[in-house]
């Protein structure tokens, strides 16, 4: 009998990838440790899971395997990580944006850094007329705070 549990693991068959080869032994070393069920789906096999993933996939369109998904926390894995990632991901907890490791095909870690002018009219797009009177007046008072300080 199947119980639930809401970690998946979307992977090919062994020796397909050596990611998902070796995500799978982090994997199982996490389910012992935490004493928790990793449910693996095999994306190559199964037209349920093939399915599944790409339901799963279309929220970051990343394409990569292994996988692995919180049903819960809504939290995604893609290719290889770290041991420590894999356990704050099994725990629910929230992961924060990862960065390339090494010179794979991750997302660049170069950010685009707006100057400031660049970065005024980026905020500015999306405040409200109101918002935009709000901030207008907070400039204001801080300016006049300013002033009356020195």
């Amino acid at each position: 009998e199947k119980k639930y549990s809401p970690l998946i693991m979307f992977k090919v068959p062994k020796g397909t990838i050596e990611e998902c080869d070796e995500m799978e032994k982090i994997v199982r070393s996490v389910e012992k440790e935490l004493n928790m069920k990793v449910e693996r789906l095999d994306i190559m096999r199964d037209r349920f899971a093939r399915n599944l993933y790409e339901k799963v996939d279309e929220i970051d369109f990343v394409g990569k395997v292994p996988l692995l998904y919180h049903r819960e926390s809504r939290q995604s894995i893609y290719g290889l990580d770290s041991k420590a990632r894999v356990k704050a991901w099994a725990k629910g907890r929230f992961l924060s944006p990862r960065m390339s490791m090494g010179g794979g095909s991750g997302v660049s870690s170069e950010k685009f850094v707006p100057d400031e002018e660049e970065q005024q009219e980026f905020m500015e797009e999306d405040l409200t007329e109101l918002q935009q009177l709000g901030k207008e007046r907070m400039l204001e008072r801080l300016e006049s705070e300013a002033e009356a300080s020195e």
